[in-house]
């Protein structure tokens, strides 16, 4: 017993002295601030706790290099994807926390951070649809281009045979940006369409969805979020619309798989099951996780390596440094990034089977 019990001290001991060493080699280092705001309550908080744990692990995993020249700190706050909130949080970052970088999660958030990020010259890094609101050399958006949104939407069309689509669209946040080119586009490949549109916190869509069901065309497709979207989908099922039901990237934010069974989702790449795990995502919506993480790996390799005479890089060295590389990998695959600061990648359909939801297409 003895002996246990002087091997378990030991034990303890080292590890006390690893943790000491970590956080010597961390106190010696200069401090990378980076603050970051999800929404970690309402119709969003399991989407944004997922983000936050990713982007924490991303910055964690970063720490563990013995030999970065700095030690990054994650600040986080909740902006419940309230613009006001997003608004007061960022300029905390900015006047008091003296942030280095800030992470906007959505193009709601973005349209209030971008401008802030471009008058106070400091990196934003956004994940959400806009790249039309990249309004300065310190703005990066990671997520698919709209381009990139509707080639998807386009080539599972032209996959599925699909010939003629009632097009859903919520007046909320990209829909125009994202309508527009896809209207084009579909005109162009021979596919008649449709085009349907609701207001935010519409509730009956009986007469839509009857219409839709009685409509010639062979799917639909929907640009919504919830609460509307599940309200829209319990619809469709309750009138057995038969017909292929796809979604522009807004079913990874559901939070009742179970209703969206057999439907489709054309957009963003699924964050793997592997790494869901290693962050505590199991269980949790995980949509665009991958997506952060990658991120802080980006933006943590543009510090370390920039090309500074200062303690640390300024936010146009870290800039150029992003700008000038160009080409980066991840878990999500390979980027390009643009001269805009717009970060290129591929979509990807998926579907729900037995309540989760699981890749269909590359």
């Amino acid at each position: 017993m003895k002996k246990f019990l002087l091997s378990l001290c030991m034990v303890l001991a080292l590890a006390a002295c690893d943790d000491k060493k970590e956080t010597a080699q961390a106190d010696s280092k200069p401090v990378i601030k980076i603050g970051a705001s999800f929404p970690l309550s309402g119709n969003m908080a399991s989407i944004g706790n997922a983000a936050h744990k990713a982007l924490a692990a991303s910055i964690n995993d970063a720490n563990k290099n013995p030999n970065n020249k700095y030690h990054y700190e994650l600040l986080v706050e909740n902006d419940q994807m309230d613009p006001k909130l997003v608004n007061n949080i960022a300029n905390k970052y900015i006047l008091s926390d003296k942030v280095n970088v800030i992470f906007s999660y959505f193009s709601t958030a973005n349209r209030v951070v971008a401008p802030l990020a471009a008058r106070y010259k400091i990196i934003n890094f956004n994940t959400g649809f806009g790249e039309d609101i990249l309004q300065s050399k310190y703005n990066f958006q990671n997520f698919l281009t709209y381009d990139a949104e509707n080639e998807a939407v386009v080539h599972f069309f032209e996959k599925e045979g699909i010939k003629n689509v009632d097009l859903i669209y919520q007046n909320i946040g990209a829909a125009d940006q994202l309508l527009y080119p896809l209207q084009e586009m579909l005109k162009g490949r021979g596919i008649e369409y449709t085009v349907h549109r609701f207001n935010k916190e519409e509730r009956d869509f009986s007469t839509l969805v009857f219409k839709l069901k009685n409509s010639p065309s062979q799917a639909v497709f929907i640009y919504a979020f919830e609460p509307e979207a599940d309200i829209l989908t319990k619809e469709i099922r309750q009138q057995e619309v038969d017909k292929i039901i796809a979604y522009n990237d807004g079913l990874p934010m559901a939070t009742d798989y179970a209703l969206y069974e057999g439907y489709y989702n054309i957009g963003s790449i699924l964050t793997p099951a592997e790494y869901q795990k290693a962050w505590g995502l199991e269980g949790q919506n995980a949509a665009y996780a991958a997506y952060l993480y990658d991120s802080g790996k980006i933006v943590v390799d543009a510090f370390e390596n920039a090309t500074t005479v200062n303690k640390i890089p300024t936010s146009d060295e870290v800039a150029d440094y992003l700008l000038n590389k160009k080409d980066y990998s991840g878990i999500i695959g390979k980027y390009t990034l643009d001269s805009k600061g717009q970060f290129h990648s591929k979509g990807q359909t998926s579907i729900v089977k037995d309540g989760k939801i699981v890749v269909y297409e590359e």
